[in-house]
Order: C-alpha cells, then sequence, then structure tokens
C-alpha cells in the first residue's frame, strides 16, 4: 500500500506542499494586480511596463452615442466606464443626426473625470406652430415640473388677463384658458406690465409683479383654482418694493419695504405682519428659516455687509464696497450650503461653503471664503438648476465656478448676448443672440445656435427635453413653437 511507503508519502506531502504554496502565490498575486487596479495601476499588455490609469465615466442624452478618444473610435459607446491611461485627451461624441459633442481634457493618475451630462442637439431643428398670437404676451413662464406653460395676452379694451396653459405632457391637445379675475388688478388696464417672481412649490401658484400705470402691486395666482388668487397689497395694506415666497409656498411671505429697508414676514391666513430684519439692502431667502442680507449697518461709509440670518440671529460674512446692484445667493448642493455675496462695484464676488460653523464660534467668528470669482460690473448671479454650478454675469463676460470639480471658468461670448443667460438645465446656459436661441456648457465649450426666438426668456423644455417650446417672430405677429429635440433612431415612430 502506497501510504505506508515513507518516500511516497512523503513525495506527496511535498507536491501537497508546492501546491498550497503555488495557490498562495496565486491569491497573492491577484490580490496584488487587485489593489493596484483599484489604485489606477494597469500593465502595459505590449512592454509590461505598470502605467497608471484614470476612470472617466462618459454620458450623453440621448445615449447610445459612439465616443471617439483622440480620434480612435472607442468600443463603447455612451453609458461607459473607461479605463484610461493618465495622460491628455480629446473627447468626442457623435451620433447620427445630431451635433458632435467634444471637449479637451487632461486625465490625472489615479482621478475621476465624469462626462455625464453632454447634450446633442439635432443637425436639423424642425418646428411645428402651436398658436399665433397678434403681439407678444405679457407673460410667459413655466410650473418647476415643466409641466404646465403659462402664456398670458391681454384683452383688447380691458384689463383682464387670460392664460392659455400648455400641458407640455400633452402638446398634440390645445391649451385650456384660464383668466385673471380682473378685480384684482389696480389701474385701467393701460401701461401695465407683468414679471415673474417665482412660482411656489406646489407648481400651482404664481407669484406675479403687477406694474401700471399710477403704480405697482404684487399678486398671487392660482392656476388650479383663478378665483382663489390675491393682491397681497390688499391683504397687507402695504405697498412693498419686493415680495418673496417664505419657503416656497403662499401661506406666508417676505414683505420688503425700500425705503427703511423694512423685512417683514407676512402671514396670508391672518392679514399680519411680523417685523424681521431693518436697514436691509437686498436680501435671498432659503428654507423657512434661513436668510442672506446685505445692510449698511455697523460699517465703514461706502461699505455694506453680507449677513446671514437663521432662526432669528443673524451672523456677519462679509464687508464689501457699496454698491448699485447687489448680488447675493444661498443654495445647498451635495449637503453643503454655499453662501455667494458681492456687488457691481465690489472688485469680486466671494463663495462660501457652510460658513456658520465658523462665524457662529466666538472664539472665530469669521468666515473664510471658499474661492472668488473676479468681478467687473457683474449684474446676474445665478446657481445652476442642480446647484453644482455658480453663474456671474457682466455683459457678455462670465465667470463661473464648478463646486464638484473646484474648477473656475472665466470667457467673454462673441457676439454677445441680448439681455441675461440663465440655466437651460444643471450643466448648460441657454440665451438670445442674433435673433436666435443660443445654448453653451457651463464652460463656454460646445455652444449651438438652435432657433429664431423674440428675446433670451422665451424658451422652454418639457421635463425629459425632448421638446423645446419657443416664442418666435412670425409675419402676423408671435407664434409659439414647438422643436423636437430628438433624431433619427430616437423618434417615436408613427
Amino acid at each position: 500500500m502506497d501510504f505506508l511507503d515513507p518516500r511516497k508519502r512523503r513525495a506527496h506531502t511535498i507536491r501537497l506542499a508546492i501546491g498550497y504554496f503555488l495557490t498562495a502565490v496565486a491569491i497573492g498575486l491577484t490580490s496584488v494586480i487587485l489593489v493596484y487596479g483599484a489604485y489606477g495601476y494597469g500593465i502595459n499588455t505590449k512592454t509590461g511596463d505598470i502605467i497608471q490609469n484614470g476612470l472617466v465615466f462618459v454620458d450623453s442624452k440621448p445615449g447610445g452615442a459612439d465616443i471617439y478618444l483622440n480620434g480612435q473610435k472607442n468600443q463603447s459607446a455612451t453609458g461607459a466606464r473607461l479605463t484610461l491611461p493618465a495622460g491628455n485627451y480629446e473627447l468626442l461624441i457623435k451620433k447620427t443626426g445630431y451635433r458632435d459633442w467634444s471637449r479637451k481634457f487632461t486625465l490625472d493618475e489615479h482621478s475621476i473625470v465624469r462626462y455625464t451630462y453632454p447634450f446633442l442637439f439635432p443637425v436639423n431643428l424642425q418646428s411645428q406652430a402651436l398658436k399665433t398670437y397678434d403681439a407678444a404676451p405679457l407673460v410667459v413662464t413655466q410650473s418647476p415640473d415643466k409641466r404646465w406653460l403659462l402664456v398670458g395676452a391681454p384683452v383688447v379694451g380691458s384689463k383682464d388677463i387670460t392664460f392659455d396653459v400648455f400641458d407640455t405632457t400633452k402638446l398634440d391637445q390645445p391649451p385650456v384658458a384660464i383668466s385673471m379675475p380682473a378685480t384684482l388688478l389696480g389701474g385701467n388696464g393701460e401701461g401695465h406690465g407683468f414679471k415673474v417672481v417665482e412660482w411656489a412649490s406646489d407648481n400651482n401658484h404664481l407669484l406675479l409683479a403687477h406694474n401700471y400705470q399710477g403704480g405697482n402691486e404684487f399678486i398671487v395666482f392660482s392656476r388650479v383654482d383663478p378665483a382663489a388668487s390675491f393682491n397681497v397689497n390688499r391683504i397687507f395694506n402695504l405697498s412693498p418694493s419686493q415680495v418673496a415666497l417664505r419657503n416656497k409656498k403662499v401661506d406666508q411671505l417676505y414683505l420688503y419695504q425700500s425705503e427703511g429697508g423694512f423685512l417683514q414676514v407676512g402671514d396670508v391666513a391672518t392679514a399680519t405682519l411680523e417685523p424681521l430684519l431693518t436697514h436691509v439692502l437686498a436680501f435671498k431667502a432659503y428654507g423657512p428659516d434661513l436668510l442672506i442680507y446685505v445692510t449698511d449697518q455697523k460699517v465703514a461709509a461706502g461699505q455694506v455687509m453680507a449677513r446671514i440670518w437663521e432662526n432669528g440671529k443673524t451672523y456677519p460674512l462679509y464687508t464689501f464696497s457699496a454698491g448699485n446692484k447687489y448680488l447675493v445667493d444661498v443654495s445647498q448642493f451635495q449637503g453643503n450650503f454655499y453662501y455667494v455675496a458681492g456687488s457691481d462695484m465690489a472688485d469680486r464676488i466671494n463663495i462660501y461653503k457652510d460658513p456658520l460653523s465658523g462665524i457662529k464660534n466666538p472664539e472665530t467668528a469669521k468666515a473664510i471664503p471658499l474661492i472668488s470669482l473676479p468681478d467687473s460690473g457683474g449684474l446676474k448671479l445665478d446657481f445652476s438648476d442642480n446647484a453644482r454650478f455658480i453663474s456671474v454675469q457682466a455683459g457678455q463676460k462670465f465667470g463661473v465656478y464648478d463646486i464638484e470639480t473646484r474648477s473656475r471658468y472665466h470667457y467673454s461670448l462673441s457676439p454677445p448676448p441680448s439681455g441675461e443667460m440663465h440655466w437651460m438645465d444643471g450643466h448648460r446656459l441657454i440665451g438670445f443672440s442674433g435673433g436666435s436661441i443660443i445654448a453653451l456648457d457651463a464652460d463656454s465649450n460646445n455652444q449651438q445656435t438652435l432657433v429664431p426666438a423674440i428675446d433670451a426668456n422665451s424658451v422652454f423644455f418639457d421635463k425629459s427635453y425632448n421638446q423645446m417650446l419657443v416664442l418666435a417672430p412670425s409675419s402676423t405677429g408671435v407664434v409659439l413653437q414647438r422643436t423636437d429635440l430628438r433624431a433619427g433612431t430616437d423618434l417615436p415612430k408613427q
């Protein structure tokens, strides 16, 4: 019997030991390879050299587009996770029927780069008329969920306002007409106009500023029940300079009077006012108990201070040069609060990340800016729809900060846009230039000329961004058009 033979038993033991050793070596090498792979290292299969990789995520709307890197087509389509050697790249995304999207970038060792936002516009944009108006509407606005588009046209010889309500999920159906009660409005209907202040989060109520010959007022209009609309000035027997919704609801309002800088909270149900702050020059609210505001109290002549109000207490944020226009805002991105403050006369716009944690501490009591954007006459400040980007516009000059990648961009658009640009979504700016709508990435890349329009505020999208709605000039007045942003195989089958 073999197991009784000492030599064979010893040979068997040696073979087992060698097998265990080789298995351990294989497991160890596999672990090392996996660990190094996780840290971005790879092996050049041609030379055997160790290379350092980075990770690139690439996606697009629409999906299924071809990916080219430095002129070479990748085997993956958009929606891909690519492990690439560190280096310089030119990314090109192509799909039949659409305009190309491109971006140059540097991939560092062990880094992750995400290009998951590219939007491919069709090569040929075909528009279809939805409704023609004799003249430009008094007001055009869209609900936050992008479902309801309201187009307000005056009634000839009257101060009545009728809204055409378009359901962007059913654009093949005619709009529903609703009227704003004429008794809500002051004046006699002459020389009046409307400006959209903001929508409530319920996608029903809309706060409007109404200017008319001899005065101005604020109206809260209900899309669902127009009869439930109300005149803010009459409820509180006040003529505020500015009104804002508290926590994006209509039950409580911020009412501001520029003379004296009084900021109050008005309760709609009881028609009562609660004083909040004085000597306020500008403010921006966030949620129910948070404000950033500018005041000229406790500062030297020619200076102002941005402060934060939270739950009844105020904290100093930033002192800067007084101006004619104050740029303040606050938003939240990835769980952190970002505050922005400056003026058209300041040399910079400061951006702060979670400053309250510092200025509440009596030992430090000082906010340190995260970064600054150069400001030369900035007149418009905006967070993108997803709050990732902060933009400051001064005519054709733009400063943009990307919170996610901590990148700054400064550029000048040529030809200059007519009026203010605004955010199309979380990654693109959109505006009006040369009689047409233009769109570009936050960093100014991939600028596109789209369709004719009447101004920068006349372009809207459905929730899926498959349809673009634009007010365009026509031979008989102004026409509301829909433009399908799909092409080729992405178009719905007939």
